[in-house]
């Protein structure tokens, strides 16, 4: 059932966010702060009301007239008591261009008439344009706008409130307000937020590292609205003086100084390397910097600065790059080591090219067939693996908890201080289990205990724990316990670049990254690889060969629904038309019942109808029958994504995971017959005298389009 808001939920928002001001973030406040909270307290409900309207607004100006809410019983009386309180004023002359800024064109016109002066004024202006030109009339004059001030007033929530919602979210943001927008949401049901939360709590310790922050998030505000690079220029000589407080606020300044220097990197040389140097210990500055020098001839300061990082490197990353681009330029090493361990790969697989939109899938389809057990994992087996082993030590029982019921990313990790803070705890936990069914044990009971509560570290979903239960049963121990202890201590450098596939023959486990031609290996892959591979882990680099597989199997699917948006229609019947060697091999077909009633015009169209489904068997009934028809094939159809996404959903409605290669014979056909003026299966069959003889029904076209799949093959 839909969630109705309260008539003063903006109100509601409001308090909740100054109480929590008022009660947590006492000590990251100035005067005026504490001054503007003991106004608000100070104002009527009414008056509060009002405020807080006014501040859901994002505009600089808000039109009086506009302000009109059922909660507020006399707008003018509110809007006088914010006057008297000097919480809101009115504009004067000197924001003439803010006010003209907000008028629409025929209000525009109107002003500028009484002048004579439309006109010089086309017909075709802009709004934009049309504001340019009457603030230009108006500049010398802006007295004669003094009718309009009193029609708006300022909306000065960029004073103090800007600051609040900071404390609370942590961020700025150029979309809706803030922290209205998710108390909304929240209310509504539509933002996951953390249960069991208590207690809001501040997210910085002291004042002036919370106005660090701040402070670098207005620069990242300004440098999204900035159109020049005069612009960025002087955002960079600004930034680069700004104090940064705190491992947060320093990463946001690194971030934004990184930025800028890609910006203004073919403007401004001198201001670049100067925009590097301001960068604390940032390992891609530091990168950037030596790659900058020697582009200049600083070879000597390049090879020096190499050799120290290599002794003592900031990360693992800029530990590769620093020793790669030494034997590259210095030592006439031909390769990268990222090239080397592609090219040298001793796993070539090939895999048929119909997999080219989708390797990882082909790769594991070649290995299924093999008999070889499959898990598609990348960077979700370890995030997840991680988060339900050190949960509580996360979310719970942690000196840094998350701040709100929003925060769903540890902050411990956020500042990759997890291990320095935790680290008895997480020692103790570790030798707390002897053997991988101690561990298996340890997952599962956090699983069944936090079970769908919101995280920022994975996604809850049916099968989360089977892969987890293969990997802890099918490794080292000792493997498992180390990279855990990396991850801990080092997180956002091991959060990602982890292997595709997890692929088990037998008891043995290994790790598979796969790269199809063309691809390359990145840096952060062979972080992550390295530490696997010295953890004791098993890691294959495979190397896909395209191969066109003359013993390709394809199915020819057509459905027949009971509309055209899979969302809220279902499928009446399916066709299937398997081919191979360019011969038809098998043909299967059912009505489906839909388990709804199907509209006239459908049934106009298919001659499927109500009687006709009745009796027939639900999708759930038919559903293992149909994947063993198309299992080993590629799936085809005409306009494909229609066929394959309602078999798709009804499949997730039916908790059965589905993904196949696909074919699209439309996409085929205009490169195969390009010109023609239609390419539905009815023109297509018509135009090359196709046997299409019940045209809607699902065996009939599916028949249709193998057809012209085979014709399609012939011109290829």
């Amino acid at each position: 059932m839909k969630k109705e808001l309260p008539e003063k939920y903006y109100l509601a928002h409001f308090k909740e966010l100054i109480t929590f001001i008022d009660t947590q973030c006492r000590h990251l406040l100035e005067q005026k702060h504490v001054d503007f909270i003991n106004k608000v307290n100070r104002l009527t409900e009414q008056g509060q009301c009002m405020l807080a309207r006014i501040y859901s607004r994002k505009p600089l100006l808000v039109a009086i007239t506009t302000l009109n809410y059922n909660e507020i019983d006399s707008p003018a009386l509110a809007l006088e008591e914010l006057k008297t309180a000097q919480l809101i004023s009115h504009p004067n002359y000197t924001d003439y261009q803010h006010v003209l800024a907000h008028l629409t064109k025929p209000v525009l016109l109107a002003l500028l008439a009484p002048f004579d002066i439309q006109p010089s004024i086309k017909k075709s202006v802009t709004k934009a344009q049309l504001v340019a030109q009457t603030c230009d009339f108006f500049a010398t004059k802006p007295e004669h706008l003094t009718c309009l001030y009193n029609q708006f007033v300022i909306n000065n929530r960029f004073a103090v409130y800007e600051y609040f919602e900071f404390l609370y979210i942590g961020r700025l943001s150029t979309g809706d307000i803030n922290h209205q927008n998710s108390f909304v949401l929240r209310d509504l049901g539509l933002r996951t937020t953390r249960e069991n939360h208590t207690v809001s709590l501040a997210r910085f310790d002291t004042r002036e590292e919370a106005q660090s922050n701040y402070a670098l998030n207005r620069y990242r505000m300004a440098f999204k609205s900035a159109q020049s690079d005069d612009e960025y220029q002087a955002l960079a000589i600004e930034l680069i003086n700004q104090p940064a407080e705190g491992t947060l606020a320093v990463n946001l300044k690194n971030k934004l100084l990184l930025r800028l220097h890609q910006q203004l990197k073919k403007y401004n040389i001198e201001l670049c390397f100067t925009l590097l140097n301001a960068c604390e210990n940032s390992a891609e500055a530091t990168e950037l910097q030596i790659r900058e020098q020697y582009r200049q001839g600083n070879k000597e300061w390049v090879k020096i600065q190499l050799e120290t990082i290599i002794e003592d490197p900031l990360t693992d990353d800029l530990l590769y790059f620093a020793d790669d681009f030494l034997m590259r330029k210095f030592n006439k090493q031909t390769r990268s080591r990222l090239s080397a361990m592609l090219a040298d790969t001793q796993c070539v697989i090939e895999i048929d090219e119909v997999y080219r939109n989708d390797v990882e899938q082909g790769v594991t389809e070649h290995y299924t067939q093999q008999g070889l057990t499959v898990f598609y994992t990348e960077n979700t087996l370890w995030q997840s693996l991680f988060g339900l082993v050190f949960w509580r030590e996360l979310y719970i029982d942690t000196p840094t908890p998350p701040c709100n019921e929003f925060d769903m990313f540890p902050q411990s990790l956020r500042t990759d201080c997890f291990y320095h803070t935790q680290h008895q705890k997480i020692e103790a936990l570790l030798a707390n289990w002897q053997t991988p069914d101690d561990l298996l044990k340890h997952v599962c009971k956090s699983a069944a205990r936090y079970f769908e509560q919101a995280n920022g570290l994975f996604r809850w979903h049916s099968e989360l724990l089977r892969p987890l239960e293969v990997l802890i049963l099918n490794s080292s121990l000792a493997a498992l316990k180390s990279h855990l202890k990396n991850m801990t201590m080092r997180f956002m450098q091991l959060k990602d670049g982890y292997p595709d596939l997890m692929v088990l023959n037998g008891n043995k486990l290994h790790f598979e990254e796969v790269k199809a031609p063309g691809d390359k290996l990145r840096r952060n892959q062979l972080t992550t690889i390295d530490c696997l591979k010295n953890n004791g882990f098993n890691v294959h680099i495979a190397a896909v060969k395209w191969v066109n597989d003359p013993n390709r199997i394809y199915s020819v699917v057509d459905i027949e629904t009971t509309g055209s948006l899979k969302g809220g229609n279902r499928i009446t019947e399916i066709g299937i038309v398997k081919m191979q060697h360019g011969k038809v091999i098998d043909t299967w077909s059912t009505l489906i019942n839909p388990q709804m009633r199907i509209p006239k015009f459908i049934v106009s169209l298919t001659g499927i109808n109500d009687a006709m489904v009745a009796t027939a068997p639900r999708f759930t009934e038919i559903a293992e029958t149909l994947l063993n028809k198309l299992k080993g094939t590629i799936f085809v159809a005409h306009n494909v994504n229609f066929d394959y996404g309602f078999i798709r959903k009804e499949c997730e409605m039916a908790g059965i995971h589905f993904k196949m290669p696909k074919l699209c014979t439309v996409v085929e056909s205009r490169k195969a017959f390009p010109g023609l003026k239609s390419y539905s299966l009815g023109n297509l069959s018509a135009h090359f005298d196709l046997n299409l003889t019940s045209h809607h029904r699902a065996l009939a076209d599916a028949s249709a389009t193998a057809e012209l799949l085979l014709l399609i093959k012939k011109f290829n």
